[in-house]
């Protein structure tokens, strides 16, 4: 995966507390990034050994929800490297990282407005 390559949910997982974690094998950074979303989504503690992701696109390891991920699944079955491309954006898949991430939104509109 490039180091900055948006995925198909318009995140990037360079930026994404996991893949860097794992890309460093650093159990501090997992155990702080598990202690985040627990407070973010109001969750328990992951367990740090669950928090491992080699990011959307790659062969290995995905996180738990990562790796079952709709979102990513519809886009590789319609072919298309993200879901700004999608004659269906936005859909209700799409909407809870759009929710949260607002920077996700932003990307995928401008790529819908052919901004990319």
């Amino acid at each position: 995966m490039a180091e900055k390559e948006m995925v198909y949910c318009g995140l990037v997982c360079a930026e994404c507390g996991a893949y860097i974690a794992t890309m460093k094998n650093d159990d501090k950074l997992r155990q702080a990034q598990a202690e985040k979303w627990a407070r973010q989504y109001n969750i328990p503690v992951m367990k740090t050994s669950d928090v491992n992701c080699t990011g959307c696109d790659s062969q290995g390891v995905k996180m738990g929800h990562c790796a079952t991920c709709q979102i990513r699944t519809c886009a590789k079955e319609k072919g298309l490297k993200n879901c700004g491309y999608c004659v269906d954006y936005p859909c209700a898949q799409l909407e809870f990282v759009i929710k949260h991430y607002p920077v996700a939104r932003k990307r995928l509109n401008n790529i819908k407005k052919g901004k990319k």
